[in-house]
């Protein structure tokens, strides 16, 4: 028999079969409840029957909206692996620890994205009247947070952020309404060293997880500014940006059948695809872009020769990176140096961006404070890492499962149990001995690497077995050095 709620509250309603409608007839008159409807289809009863709001639950659908998930374990142990090696990396180049709130006031968040991108911000109208907003990033936050705090720049403040972020977006491969964001910034230096530092740190992450086949993106705003200018197409810098920054999404034509939907005209197309188009080598870009728009966009061309010279001297690989005046970065606040990375065979989109910032604090303080960083992405760099193979074998942090052969020896165990803790070894008790069998694969499945057998036989003589979960072969030891032994055999699985 099949329950489900009708669409009004405190009601029920019953498909049964034929030969089940007696049975329900005496549990109906039982319960005293009116019936409400009748009528029969394709051989079931299907009634509706009144009942008391006290003697019905609701069952809800278990469901989640589109663009979210949830993280089981296995999941949360790859996030927790990553997520270690990003910190690592971010402090081994000397930045510090900073979180900001879930949600912000709205006016502080809008105004800095673009129209496109605040579209997607999901608001919040709070009980008081006062608009809030989840965040959208971790820059805007951040730029608040300077504003408030401006002794932490002392004359540079070096921060990194690892923490959710929310957008409105339509969910695919890589796309989520909540993802995390691992940002670095750097905020107090107009220096390009910061712009090269960012890159390299950038460089060190794709080559510390496995990545080979991965290149990082480098333009400057202020060459984009510059090709406005020369295709005089006036102050539509923001709207020219936008469009070739769906270039890779949607192909050259595309790209330029949507600007002359915007009236720019072809003489303009034809000046703006002349810069865009440029490739080759570092120097042959630089070179081409001087020479076509180098009196309007002089000083873009030079800060991207400096932060090349930096990038030298740091070791990066040449071939890793690439200058391309495509490269437009869809967020309005960027105002110099701009930066991306693609991974060439995961086909997930690009898992890093940033750029210079200079002028957002000031929106917020009225000052200006210079500022240069980038975002990773943390789940598109799973999805990437585990499409390519790059994730290691973590099932659990479990390390010894400690297996009583029968229920008197569980107090003994227990005791083995805190010994193994207290030697800092991840451990935990399979409590309800049954069969070894159910308690092996309950271990196997787990991925724990090592098994303390307590069984009475070698208890007697003062002995535990140690059982390698892997190969199934299992040691003796006394049972006072068993923690030692335990300890000599973990670093070599």
């Amino acid at each position: 028999m099949k329950a489900s709620p009708l669409n009004f509250p405190a009601f029920l309603r019953f498909d049964v079969k034929w030969l089940e409608i007696g049975v329900l007839l005496i549990s109906i008159e039982t319960a005293k409840m009116p019936i409400t409807d009748f009528s029969s289809d394709d051989g079931h009863f299907i009634l509706a029957l009144q009942v008391r709001s006290s003697s019905y639950m609701e069952f809800i659908k278990p469901r989640l909206y589109s663009g979210l998930r949830d993280r089981l374990p296995e999941q949360m142990n790859y996030r927790g692996f990553v997520v270690s090696k990003l910190q690592a990396l971010f402090e081994k180049y000397g930045f510090e620890p900073l979180e900001t709130p879930a949600m912000e006031f709205y006016d502080i968040l809008t105004g800095k994205y673009g129209e496109e991108a605040e579209n997607l911000i999901y608001r919040l109208d709070y009980k008081d009247g006062k608009t809030l907003a989840l965040r959208y990033d971790l820059t805007v936050p951040l730029s608040r947070v300077i504003a408030m705090n401006a002794e932490l720049v002392r004359p540079i403040f070096k921060r990194y952020q690892i923490q959710q972020v929310w957008r409105g977006e339509r969910p695919q491969r890589g796309r989520y309404r909540e993802f995390t964001q691992c940002d670095i910034d750097a905020i107090g230096s107009t220096s390009m060293l910061q712009d090269a530092e960012i890159i390299a740190a950038i460089y060190e992450m794709m080559i510390g997880f496995g990545f080979h086949q991965f290149e990082i993106l480098i333009n400057n705003r202020k060459i984009l500014d510059g090709m406005v200018k020369y295709a005089e197409v006036g102050d539509r810098l923001k709207e020219v940006c936008r469009s070739i920054d769906k270039l890779e999404k949607i192909g050259a034509e595309k790209v330029r059948q949507e600007l002359a939907k915007s009236d720019i005209s072809a003489r303009a197309i034809k000046k703006i695809f002349s810069v865009i188009e440029i490739e080759g080598h570092h120097e042959t870009v630089l070179d081409e872009l001087e020479k076509i728009i180098g009196d309007v966009a002089q000083e873009g061309i030079g800060e991207l020769r400096e932060v090349r010279s930096y990038l030298s001297e740091l070791g990066i690989n040449e071939g890793c990176y690439r200058f391309d005046p495509a490269l437009a970065r869809g967020l309005d606040y960027y105002t110099g140096p701009v930066f991306e990375v693609v991974i060439k065979d995961a086909g997930i989109g690009s898992v890093v961006g940033g750029g210079r910032w200079d002028t957002l604090i000031g929106q917020y303080t009225g000052k200006h404070v210079p500022a240069v960083g980038t975002s990773f992405g943390l789940e598109r760099l799973i999805d990437s890492m585990e499409k390519l193979h790059l994730l290691p074998q973590i099932m659990t942090k479990t390390q010894v499962l400690v297996v009583p052969f029968n229920t008197e020896l569980i107090p003994q165990s227990l005791r083995f149990l805190a010994e193994l803790r207290s030697a800092g070894i991840n451990s935990e008790i399979y409590g309800e001995p049954k069969s070894f069998r159910q308690t092996f694969g309950y271990a196997s499945r787990k991925g724990i690497p090592l098994a303390l057998v307590v069984a009475p036989d070698e208890l007697s003589n003062g002995q535990l077995a140690i059982r390698n979960m892997e190969t199934r072969e299992q040691v003796v030891c006394s049972v006072d050095r068993f923690v030692d032994r335990i300890q000599a055999i973990l670093p070599e699985l």
